[in-house]
């Protein structure tokens, strides 16, 4: 989740900044299941008002006991739970956030409506003029048990001017639901989606535009996002996820505003853009980069959310001056700024506490940027001892074996990784030092060393300096 100062946009009442209609692909209906694995096919419908959605799900090969609710905040929007028959249905009553289904079924199929109207929207079901943004939290309930291997999918049935966007894998039978669909928080629209299909590093990127879209600066926006997702390749051999779908909200404005990074049943990115952005605001952005940077790394305990924000917040300016979307001493001023404010926010807790508290205490800055000052530490220490190209060796190899992982990684976890991997003893001894402490990591001596000095107009980046050569490196252009 990206937060820097004089950009920050809280998820407060996402629909206030939803407007206008949208645009994109049906998607292609779905056959029954077919194969000898266990099964279970969901079909939805929406009406043409997109207040209510409407589910069928049937199992094959499979006993469900429950369909169980994925927030139990969402429970009361569940209604008519019902099993579904030739002869009839029969209703079915929902128990706190579950809909019991009892044995006598035989594999029936189970209908179910969940109510997508207003009132009672918030950040994940927000309706706009034309869409309803609509996280699948909110309307798929996960069948149970699922023994692994059981393969889900879904077919979406639309009314004329209607279509869906989700993260899911899609085939000529439809979508496949990633299990991560039922354990992760997720992104999905309904309704006249703008779309685009673009191409970066290896990896398809489906671009989604809610609202009203933007217009004659739409091909502004399209840049900007190659331009973003292409700074991952200054780190990674390619894109480091093979697919991701990229959710734009335009909102009033001419700026960049709140971004955030989602796993739930793929690989996502929202983006809240504002719909007259200017050339200026999409240049100096850094959002994109930073959401765009979360999934090339596995998802971390929320205790550890320092180092997952930190390591975006970090690698953020030195992609984008590798990238040349920066310039050497911009990039600088920008991480040696952010670490002197981290240093002076904070509520006085450990690092590991504020990660916890920071959504209550607003102690974003603390936590961003005392992980950003401890994996510029570690990437210093370790091009001192000869490892080359510091950090980046060990998180593309993160990307490649665990970007996608369903389990969520400790701070431990992660140094030991990295440790092995340079086999060098530099990040077990950063967490020990810092994770459980509410000093601020000091980066005053490593900056010294480098040649940055001063700051804003004063910044100057001192050629003769003991680590100036480590100091250029890091901000090289990567060569393939």
């Amino acid at each position: 989740m990206a937060r820097r100062e004089g950009m920050v946009r809280l998820p407060v009442c996402l629909g206030l900044f939803l407007f206008g209609g949208c645009g994109g692909s049906a998607a292609a209906p779905a056959s029954v299941v077919t194969g000898e694995a266990p099964a279970v096919h969901y079909s939805i419908a929406v009406d043409a008002e997109l207040r209510t959605l409407s589910a069928t799900v049937c199992p094959r090969d499979l006993r469900l006991a429950r369909l169980r609710v994925t927030r139990p905040e969402d429970a009361s929007r569940v209604q008519r739970p019902r099993v579904v028959r030739a002869a009839g249905e029969v209703p079915l009553e929902i128990e706190q956030d579950a809909v019991p289904i009892s044995s006598d079924t035989d594999g029936a199929c189970i209908g179910y409506d969940v109510d997508l109207g207003p009132p009672r929207e918030g950040f994940w079901l927000a309706h706009g003029g034309g869409h309803v943004l609509a996280s699948p939290d909110v309307w798929l309930l996960a069948p149970e048990p699922r023994p692994a291997g059981t393969r889900v999918t879904a077919s979406f049935t639309l009314p004329a001017g209607v279509r869906v966007a989700v993260p899911w894998p899609e085939d000529s039978r439809g979508h496949r639901i990633p299990e991560t669909a039922f354990t992760m928080r997720g992104a999905g629209a309904f309704g006249a989606l703008g779309r685009e299909a673009l191409s970066v590093g290896g990896a398809a990127l489906d671009v989604v535009s809610l609202g009203d879209g933007f217009g004659e600066r739409a091909p502004l926006v399209t840049r900007w996002l190659e331009r973003s997702a292409a700074a991952l390749t200054q780190l990674h051999d390619d894109f480091p996820v093979p697919r991701v779908m990229v959710l734009l909200l335009p909102q009033p404005g001419d700026d960049v505003g709140f971004g955030m990074a989602l796993r739930g049943g793929g690989p996502t990115v929202m983006l809240m853009v504002g719909s007259s952005v200017s050339t200026e605001a999409l240049d100096k952005d850094w959002t994109a980069v930073h959401e765009l940077f979360h999934l090339s790394a596995p998802r971390f305990h929320p205790r550890d959310a320092w180092l997952s924000e930190g390591l975006a917040t970090y690698y953020t300016d030195i992609l984008m001056g590798r990238a040349r979307m920066l310039d050497e001493k911009s990039a600088w001023d920008d991480l040696r700024d952010g670490f002197q404010r981290g240093n002076r926010r904070g509520t006085g807790r450990t690092l590991r506490q504020e990660s916890l508290d920071m959504h209550e205490t607003y102690a974003y800055w603390r936590v961003y940027w005392a992980g950003a000052a401890i994996a510029l530490l570690a990437d210093v220490e370790l091009r001192k001892r000869g490892v080359d190209g510091g950090l980046d060796a060990p998180l593309r190899e993160l990307a490649r074996c665990c970007a996608q992982s369903k389990e969520a990684w400790s701070a431990e976890r992660f140094a030991e990784f990295v440790d092995e991997r340079t086999g060098q003893a530099v990040m077990k001894p950063l967490v020990a030092r810092y994770a459980g402490s509410a000093d601020f990591p000091d980066t005053a001596e490593v900056l010294a060393a480098l040649g940055v000095r001063g700051a804003g107009r004063d910044m100057t980046l001192v050629e003769d300096a003991p680590r100036a050569g480590v100091r250029k490196a890091m901000m090289a252009p990567r060569k393939r």
